[in-house]
């Protein structure tokens, strides 16, 4: 991994990109020494140990190289595209990991990555497009607003808007369930012993 990141547009990103997916290596090297940090540092936020990122950044960048022809700048960041990656072999190597170690972990965890993305995609696209760019892309605000061509106002209002939907989403249920009634006394269970 490069030790000094190196500053990319995002249009210079799509250009390299483009170039990348004919096989051109001195482009993939350029696109890897703008990106490997921000997704080194994802990938240890993910799986907690520097070894299991280096493992994952490896990774991830082999697909950026197989993956280039595939990527549409309309659709996404050249950032976030590389970060999504990034995040999914991240995922991916720490429940290989967990798996790997039987009984390390005997309580269940549910999938909440997987909750997250399915939450995030039904946010309205120009919602999802903020909180991708912001926690995916690493980008600001006000970088934000100046890629989308949108009000700073705007931008904060729908970051907040689509962090108020994604956490209400992953509230769990705390108020209590009424239970049906039968007359004036809730339902029974059956006597011990019966067969019901």
């Amino acid at each position: 991994m490069s030790e000094t990141p190196v500053s990319a547009t995002d249009a210079e990103l799509v250009r390299l990109l483009a170039q990348t997916a004919t096989g051109d290596v001195a482009s993939f090297a350029r696109v890897y020494d703008a990106t490997s940090a921000a997704a080194f540092g994802l990938a240890v936020r993910v799986t907690g140990d520097r070894d299991l990122a280096e493992d994952v950044l490896q990774k991830a960048f082999a697909s950026v190289w197989t993956d280039a022809r595939r990527y549409s700048a309309r659709r996404t960041p050249p950032r976030t595209w590389i970060l999504a990656i990034a995040h999914r072999h991240a995922v991916e190597r720490l429940r290989a990991t967990r798996a790997e170690a039987p009984g390390a972990s005997a309580v269940h965890e549910p999938n909440r990555t997987a909750a997250s993305h399915r939450q995030l995609r039904k946010l309205p696209d120009d919602q999802e497009r903020a909180v991708s760019l912001a926690y995916l892309g690493g980008y600001t605000q006000p970088e934000i607003a100046a890629m989308t061509e949108a009000p700073l106002s705007t931008v904060k209002s729908m970051t907040r808007s689509a962090l108020d939907q994604l956490r209400d989403a992953a509230r769990p249920v705390t108020a209590a369930i009424p239970l049906p009634l039968t007359g004036s006394f809730p339902i029974q269970p059956p006597p011990t012993g019966a067969v019901a």
